[in-house]
């Protein structure tokens, strides 16, 4: 059986766990390495799915500081309404006293409802027929190193950062972890955070942004091996990006969607 992506330990308190921060979940260049957020809001879900017992419905985390390698991430869940098919909680993260997320979500399962999927993936050549591509510059860090992502060359983002805006705004990609880790709700949580290089892609530049917040909507969870992610960025103005993903597994099935707000960074051209 494949370990998970994310090592959250357990407390001698139930509702308690850590993730310690090392070079595998952090992204960053040479100087300035810092925990991808994604991790946060994986490492919250996987937290509350175990307090709970129950499966991840949403989940939407507020990125307030940064955490770095050496850190140890702090997580407390608070469960607010535990009703008989639904969870509410409140997940805390926190380094040394110094609050680095928190997260609100909804976690339950209600039998004996319609099935239904109104939104279908984009028309993307297989992950073989895909090249490898390195969304961001040089790192320092080694999370990205984790993560295999194909995109169609020439299509959807796959082309060259030289300053020439998208025409819609829209990247699509496939995304697997190299270790064979199980698409879990956790693992969408991370995959949703690469909503910012979308907004690199459609800018045509290199960066993107720091994230303020993810939004994670869960469908349904299904055996895949990759997962298509399909990023729209809708617009940018007043220094901030906004822009949504939709997340299918390889038959077609859609997983989730999430949602961002981020801060617009970008890199002079090298």
């Amino acid at each position: 059986m494949n370990r998970p992506f994310l090592d959250v330990e357990g407390t001698p308190d139930p509702a308690a766990f850590r993730l310690a921060i090392t070079n595998q979940v952090c992204v960053g260049p040479p100087g300035n390495v810092f925990m991808f957020g994604g991790v946060g809001l994986a490492a919250a879900t996987i937290a509350a799915e175990r307090v709970t017992g129950r499966n991840l419905v949403w989940a939407s985390a507020q990125f307030v500081s940064y955490a770095r390698i050496g850190d140890t991430l702090e997580l407390a869940v608070e469960t607010l309404s535990a009703g008989n098919n639904i969870s509410q909680v409140r997940v805390v993260a926190i380094d040394a006293g110094k609050l680095i997320l928190s997260v609100n979500a909804a976690l339950g399962d209600r039998r004996n409802m319609p099935d239904g999927q109104w939104v279908t993936p984009p028309d993307m050549p297989p992950p073989d027929q895909c090249e490898p591509w390195p969304l961001w510059p040089v790192q320092d860090a080694k999370l990205m190193d984790r993560l295999d992502v194909r995109m169609a060359p020439g299509r959807w983002g796959a082309t060259p950062r030289d300053g020439v805006p998208s025409v819609d705004g829209r990247m699509v990609l496939w995304m697997r972890t190299k270790e064979g880790a199980p698409i879990d709700a956790s693992l969408l949580a991370l995959f949703a955070d690469f909503v910012p290089s979308g907004i690199a892609s459609a800018f045509g530049r290199r960066g993107g942004g720091n994230s303020l917040d993810n939004t994670l909507r869960v469908a349904r969870i299904v055996p895949t091996e990759w997962v298509l992610c399909d990023v729209r960025i809708s617009a940018a103005a007043r220094g901030f990006g906004h822009g949504a993903i939709h997340m299918f597994a390889d038959d077609g099935t859609m997983l989730a969607s999430g949602s961002q707000s981020a801060i617009l960074r970008f890199m002079e051209p090298a």
